[in-house]
């Protein structure tokens, strides 16, 4: 990505703090400085790093392909002067609102570097691809999951190299996808997953994908669930069998625990419904009114 190339109007303490900010920013090169107030600080470091240094200002705006012009000396006849001699399609911004400006920007940066942070150290896969499918970000946990290093990820398009994936559908579809577990090919992984489009004032800016492998630990709750559903029904269909699911015929069990077990074994057939309790009580040959009794007596309900 080319630099934008800034010229600084005056070498007092204004441009001289410009020029320190400036030289830490990756996407900026500083060309030249008009030092028109004579006051030339910290110049013999500047000239040492190849940044033209003039006392006449045509010698610094007329330079070519210069993007920026801040002017710092607050001076009419300076700026009047810039005006004549730069060309039509290079800027010219005031130091004070170059203030705010740099302000926001160190915010930005601030702020994107904060969400960088957080999305290195999550333990979760993150994906992020703009508005073409162009994969723009991904995480050290998609590394690990995947096996694809961020060099070959980077760049490519997500609707040829997994055209199947939440991130794909997402931005087809510009709505949230959610799945607790599927299996995407190109990944090899079955996936627990939530891939969300990015709109900015209701314009897609991209989506983001967050997932992370179906554990060993959750497959084997799923088998667990499973079987537990298994035994449950077994248990249902033997316990309908002459209602002696919870009589153990060989033992000698107490009239009133056997009528309970009756009364619980016929409600569970017919329900806990008034329309329920009516049809146990006829299987039972007991009107509904002892029914009522006899679960009040031994507190079912």
């Amino acid at each position: 990505m080319r630099k934008i190339r800034i010229v600084i109007i005056g070498a007092g303490r204004e441009g001289s703090s410009l020029y320190h900010c400036f030289r830490m920013k990756p996407n900026v090169e500083i060309v030249g400085i008009a030092d028109v107030t004579k006051q030339g600080l910290g110049l013999d470091e500047v000239q040492k790093v190849g940044v033209i240094v003039s006392q006449n200002l045509k010698d610094v705006v007329t330079l070519p392909n210069i993007d920026v012009i801040v002017e710092t000396t607050k001076d009419p006849v300076i700026r009047r002067k810039i005006y004549e001699l730069k060309s039509e399609d290079t800027q010219m911004i005031e130091a004070n609102g170059l203030d705010l400006l740099m302000i926001l920007g160190n915010k930005k940066e601030k702020a994107e570097a904060e969400l960088l942070s957080v999305l290195n150290s999550i333990q979760d896969a993150v994906e992020i691809a703009n508005n073409d499918g162009i994969i723009t970000y991904v995480n050290p946990t998609f590394e690990k999951i995947t096996g694809i290093p961020r060099e070959k990820r980077i760049g490519a398009n997500i609707f040829e190299v997994c055209p199947e994936s939440p991130l794909a559908i997402a931005l087809k579809t510009q709505q949230p996808v959610h799945a607790e577990k599927e299996y995407i090919i190109n990944y090899g992984k079955e996936l627990m997953f939530h891939a969300s489009p990015i709109m900015v004032r209701d314009e897609l800016h991209g989506a983001v994908a967050v997932f992370r492998p179906l554990t060993n630990v959750i497959k084997l709750m799923e088998e667990l669930q499973k079987s537990t559903s298994i035994i449950e029904s077994l248990y249902d269909k033997f316990s309908q069998l002459n209602g002696l699911a919870e009589l153990n015929v060989s033992d000698v069990m107490p009239i009133d625990k056997m009528e309970q077990l009756l009364l619980r074994q016929a409600l569970t057939k017919f329900g806990y419904s008034v329309e329920g309790k009516k049809k146990a009580a006829k299987a039972l040959n007991i009107s509904l009114a002892t029914l009522y009794n006899k679960l009040k007596k031994y507190q079912i309900s």
